[in-house]
């Protein structure tokens, strides 16, 4: 797969990129308006020089082309339809250019690209996938030299190193049970409430998340040995080759009433999951969305428990729709009508800092429609002795405008870690599960429940509805650094009835 690395000189290169037949290309557009046409926007402009993080693979690319350049593979090189021959773009792609190797980020045929297109439900602009394309860069060349080269191009909306995987935090020593799931007095979301109303235990909504790896085999999770359960990015691939993680969010979500271990909040729902990582292209987050909605409907949730590094200067963790291909599979979903919830990271970034982050978050592209979570204070129980107050923003949690809602960032019950209880690999129980990780499926849960009882009441929520919904129901965040209020199921439910 490797190739001999082939010396070009940057001169040489510079010089072609102004000969370009690229005049008559327009400029690219900024992005679409946000759902408040009143908020201004912010757009970050494409670097002029690449500073590669720690979290920026060396070796591959991602780009997207300006909506309507009509560029595609042609030989095994790129060229627009529309606008003929790219002699600079070839220049890169070429046999003597930097660039190995080429293909569409997005794996799936023009029919199924076509078909989700119209398959959205909204005014929202449709992200144009097929404009995206992945690059692999020759063994000893500069990658942040070719990416400066592809964004010097006006065809070229964004060209960016692609990420790495993040490895997912530890969990800290503390305390906790499933009081998560108790009346908002109790700084809980009230599940149990929920769960007596037809649909509230999830029966009827598939939720999917996307992590690294299970424990498919746990006692307490038998959904993930159920027949579809799980749908494949590829080859699955865990990088850190620990399972405990997404093993502790599904038994927050679906684990088995069954007398033994921990309940899951929506144990009626139908499970799925779905590999961020694979064999064939590494780090894959944007592919393992659009599988996912293929294979979901509106009403269904995704849950996406990754997160990213910021830019330069603004590295810590945020949501993983920072990275542009993520937010254009998120949009794809949304648009679909499927919920989407992503953690809201645990780098304690402002993400309101717009000389980091542009207007709106993220780079000043359209709201996603996501709901992105932040880790709030926990319940102080003789389980648990959280020093953060109730409801208050977590010290490690990102925080801004656009972070909607929270939930237990420390503190939490469920299956997987073994320092609660080890019966063995397949009985591991922990009472420490934490971070933006342990928040993101309460909310999920939520989720879930709503829109099952929604269904059982004839209606489908949007994804702004049900976020909506959320926020405007919660109980109330306390002290600053905005994560939003905590879901409150039974007054989200009372508000059903005027939706």
């Amino acid at each position: 797969m490797r190739s001999i690395a082939h010396s070009r000189p940057t001169l040489l290169l510079r010089a072609l990129l102004p000969c370009l037949a690229l005049a008559a290309i327009p400029a690219v557009a900024a992005a679409a308006s946000p759902s408040n046409p009143a908020a201004p926007q912010q757009l970050l402009p494409k670097p002029i020089k690449t500073q590669l993080g720690r979290y920026d693979s060396r070796e591959f690319i991602e780009v997207k082309f300006v909506d309507d350049s009509q560029v595609g593979l042609q030989g095994g090189r790129l060229g627009s339809a529309k606008y003929g021959r790219l002699a600079a773009l070839e220049s890169l792609t070429g046999g003597a250019g930097p660039v190995a190797a080429l293909e569409p980020l997005f794996r799936a045929d023009a029919a199924t690209l076509q078909a989700l297109a119209k398959s959205a439900q909204t005014a929202q602009p449709q992200p144009d996938l097929s404009q995206w394309f992945r690059l692999r860069v020759k063994p000893g060349q500069d990658i942040a030299r070719v990416i400066d080269e592809l964004n010097a191009m006006s065809i070229v909306e964004t060209a960016y190193a692609a990420p790495l995987p993040v490895a997912l935090p530890a969990t800290p020593s503390y305390s906790g049970n499933q009081y998560y799931k108790l009346p908002a007095a109790q700084s809980g979301i009230d599940s149990e409430y929920a769960r007596t109303q037809p649909g509230g235990n999830g029966a009827g909504v598939r939720v999917l998340d996307i992590e690294y790896s299970w424990n498919t085999n746990h006692e307490d999770l038998s959904k993930l040995r159920l027949a579809g359960a799980r749908i494949n990015n590829g080859t699955p691939n865990d990088p850190f080759s620990d399972n405990n993680h997404g093993t502790a969010v599904l038994g927050q979500l679906v684990a088995d009433n069954n007398g033994i271990g921990v309940t899951g909040l929506v144990d009626g729902a139908t499970a799925h999951i779905t590999n961020a990582m694979n064999t064939e292209r590494g780090y894959d987050p944007a592919n393992a969305i659009l599988t996912a909605a293929n294979a979901l409907r509106a009403g269904d949730v995704i849950l996406i428990e990754q997160q990213a590094a910021g830019p330069s200067g603004c590295s810590g963790y945020v949501p993983v729709e920072w990275i542009a291909s993520v937010h254009a599979a998120i949009v794809t979903a949304t648009n679909k009508g499927i919920h989407v919830v992503q953690a809201g990271g645990n780098g304690n970034m402002n993400l309101d800092n717009t000389s980091c982050f542009g207007s709106p978050f993220p780079a000043g592209r359209a709201d996603s429609g996501s709901i992105i979570v932040g880790a709030g204070g926990a319940r102080s129980t003789t389980w648990c002795s959280d020093g953060t107050g109730e409801r208050a923003k977590q010290s490690f949690s990102t925080y801004g405008a656009r972070v909607n809602v929270q939930a237990w960032g420390r503190c939490v019950t469920t299956t997987g870690y073994a320092d609660l209880y080890n019966g063995g690999a397949n009985a591991y129980y922990t009472k420490t599960f934490s971070g933006t990780s342990s928040a993101s499926p309460i909310v999920a849960s939520a989720v879930v429940a709503l829109s099952g009882i929604a269904k059982q009441r004839g209606i489908t929520l949007t994804p702004r509805q049900m976020r909506d919904l959320l926020k405007n129901t919660g109980t109330a965040q306390t002290g600053g650094g905005n994560i939003g209020p905590l879901p409150n199921l039974r007054a989200a439910i009372a508000q059903l009835g005027s939706l």
